[in-house]
C-alpha cells in the first residue's frame, strides 16, 4: 500500500492509493443490526473506485464551537478543491481535460485540520493546500515512474 503524509501549519494530509472506509461508515458496518447498515453497505459497494475519496476532519478543533469547526472545515475544503483544480483535477481527482495522458488521482485522502487554522488567513490556507497537493502529485509521479512497466513485450 502506497502512503503519503503531508504536514503544514494548517493541516496534516494522509493519502493512500487504496480506498479506505470512512470512520463513520466503519462504525455502522461494525454494528450488524444497525438499521442504516444496509444503506452504508450498498453505498460503499457502488461507490466509484476510479475517484479520490477525501474528507476533512476537525477532531483537533473540538474545544471550539461547532460554528468555528464548520467554518474551518469549509475553508480547508474550498482551498483543497482549488488546489486540485490548479493541478488539473476536479474535486473527485479526475483529470479535467479527460484526454490527458496522466492518470486520475485515486485512493483515499484524509485532511486533519490543525489548531492554527482558526487564526490563519484564507490565503495561507490556500498556500498550504497548494504545497501539499504539489508534494502529493510529485510523490504520485515518482511512484508511477518507479513502478515496473506492465506492458507485455512484442
Amino acid at each position: 500500500m502506497n502512503k503519503f503524509v503531508g504536514i503544514t501549519d494548517t493541516c496534516v494530509v494522509r493519502y493512500w492509493t487504496k480506498h479506505n472506509i470512512p470512520p463513520v461508515a466503519a462504525r455502522y458496518l461494525g454494528a450488524p443490526i444497525h438499521p442504516i447498515r444496509p444503506k452504508i453497505v450498498h453505498t460503499l459497494a457502488h461507490r466509484d473506485k476510479n475517484t479520490l475519496w477525501w474528507r476533512v476532519s476537525v477532531n483537533k478543533l473540538l474545544p471550539y464551537k461547532r460554528v468555528v469547526r464548520s467554518w474551518c472545515a469549509r475553508r480547508v475544503r474550498i482551498a483543497f478543491e482549488e488546489a486540485l483544480k490548479q493541478h488539473g483535477l476536479d474535486r473527485l481527482g479526475k483529470r479535467i481535460p479527460e484526454s490527458s495522458a496522466q492518470k486520475n488521482l485515486t485512493g483515499s485522502m484524509e485532511i486533519y485540520i490543525q489548531v492554527p487554522c482558526v487564526v490563519q488567513s484564507f490565503e495561507d490556507i490556500r498556500k498550504d493546500a497548494n504545497k501539499v497537493m504539489a508534494e502529493l502529485m510529485a510523490h504520485q509521479s515518482a511512484q508511477e515512474s518507479a513502478s515496473p512497466n506492465t506492458q507485455t513485450p512484442r
